[in-house]
């Protein structure tokens, strides 16, 4: 079959590579998304139809785009449902503060716009700025926003990292945010661009790992309860040492290697890091040894198992003004290492958000470019019938059925065995500057029924959560709902 030039072929070259047939990824109507400038894109169910809907956020004076999904097909509705800003908006993410049920959406902008961040809560058809009302209309270089419940009190707090001012974390009292983060020590004021929360140490609290640019520091902040410590350096994971021209970008957490712990990785102008978790608090940085440090300038990272294996891949783009076409990295995890797979004819740059849009047990990839000749494709994995069988998605909610658990770990097991068969943590910064509010996907070595474990953070510690022998085929979307 001959291929459209806008059609991406994932060719198999023997002998690296083993396994299922090429993957093919086809652009989706790609008209609608060909528009250069885009920055930040999340997805989530804003209309709670079943479908994840996207949201992508653009460069100063291009509307920001709402695509609504009707069942496979998009519809661009910014405009009419309210949240079109013309403003240079550089973060964004979904989550649902005040667990009415319905996801809200936080914008970041940058400084020089002279705009204070945007909280959009649904008010019917149109979304609303409640941003001041609510005390969280911060305003500066915003980076990486993350909904996340710090203190697991039950409520959805805020995070919200800045390139240009120390950063805020904004604690949910009910029905107003205060800014704690000075009080707690997480105010990091070096110039962070990148953030995710997860439980690093296993003791039941989300920490959060920042990523600093311009020579600075590394951030890995413990959360202790009652304060954050700066645990990078003891740890190792703070780049120490390297030049002002230097500094990291867009982490992203899995376990890649299914030990059953979420290992870390991190893109950097610089060498990258792909921090092994070898459990007790302690990381190794072997990218070296895997074959993904290297980089070019890298920006966004995010991780999915795009052919079904059962192990999860590597999607990292960079940024480098000329030329306008950067040179993205698609790592195939083999298990023993990475190995790079063809690219995107369009570069990511500022975004990178694996989905299953459409249901199908294939994941998806929807990708933002800011430069000139960019777009914000949104490509589906057109993957054999059987092969796309071989998944299933977990979907974690609260005991209400609300979107607050944001960092918690989910892992799937061969049926009444302690196999690991892949891990993954609910999105708590993601792609660059981004948060989704969706589910995990994970991709299985074999066709067949799973038991699924969902460790979620609780005001008495570390919750699990098991539902046994799963069958990913009676499930709607290949989807199981759990409620921790």
């Amino acid at each position: 079959m001959t291929l459209r030039r806008r059609d991406f072929l994932l060719a198999a070259a023997a002998p690296a590579f083993a396994g299922p047939a090429p993957q093919r990824f086809v652009p989706v109507q790609p008209d609608l998304f060909a528009a250069a400038g885009a920055q930040p894109n999340c997805w989530g169910d804003f209309d709670n139809d079943g479908d994840l809907d996207l949201f992508v956020g653009f460069k100063a004076g291009l509307p920001n785009r709402l695509y609504r999904n009707d069942g496979g097909k998009f519809v661009e509705i910014g405009a009419e449902s309210g949240v079109a800003d013309l403003t240079d908006t550089r973060a964004a993410a979904w989550g649902d503060y005040n667990g009415d049920g319905n996801l809200e959406l936080y914008v970041g902008f940058t400084r020089r716009s002279m705009t204070p961040n945007k909280l959009y809560r649904r008010d019917g058809a149109k979304f609303v700025d409640v941003a001041h009302e609510l005390g969280v209309d911060a305003m500066g270089e915003t980076r990486q926003v993350s909904w996340i419940d710090f203190d697991n009190d039950g409520r959805v707090d805020l995070f919200v990292a800045f390139r240009d001012a120390p950063n805020m974390l904004f604690h949910n009292e009910g029905n107003r945010f205060v800014n704690v983060a000075p009080d707690l020590g997480v105010d990091d004021p070096r110039k962070t661009v990148g953030a995710v929360w997860f439980d690093y140490n296993e003791d039941g609290r989300l920490d959060v790992f920042v990523a600093n640019q311009d020579g600075t520091l590394n951030g890995l902040f413990r959360n202790d309860g009652n304060r954050f410590v700066d645990v990078a350096h003891e740890l190792g994971m703070d780049a120490f040492g390297r030049p002002a021209n230097s500094g990291s970008n867009g982490p992203s957490v899995a376990d890649y290697n299914n030990d059953g712990r979420m290992d870390l990785f991190v893109g950097s102008y610089g060498p990258n890091f792909l921090f092994r978790n070898d459990g007790g608090g302690k990381f190794t940085n072997v990218a070296k040894e895997m074959g993904v440090e290297s980089g070019e300038h890298a920006t966004p990272s995010n991780w999915g198992d795009f052919d079904n294996d059962g192990r999860v891949d590597l999607y990292v783009s960079s940024y480098i003004e000329k030329p306008l076409n950067e040179h993205d990295h698609f790592y195939r995890n083999m298990g023993d290492r990475f190995v790079e797979m063809p690219r995107l004819e369009h570069g990511a740059t500022h975004g990178i958000q694996w989905a299953d849009f459409d249901g199908d047990g294939a994941l998806d990839l929807a990708i933002a470019n800011n430069n000139p000749s960019g777009t914000h494709y949104l490509y589906r994995n057109v993957m054999p019938r059987e092969q796309a069988q071989r998944s299933i998605q977990v979907l974690v909610l609260d005991q209400k059925g609300h979107h607050s658990k944001a960092g918690a770990e989910v892992r799937i097991y061969q049926p009444g065995t302690r196999t690991v068969w892949g891990g993954r943590i609910i999105d708590s910064g993601s792609g660059y500057c981004s948060q989704s509010a969706m589910p995990v996907h994970f991709g299985l070595p074999r066709k067949g029924r799973v038991d699924v474990e969902v460790t979620s953070m609780s005001a008495s510690g570390r919750k699990i959560t098991r539902v046994a022998n799963v069958d990913a085929d009676k499930l709607k979307r290949r989807t199981l709902i759990v409620k921790a």
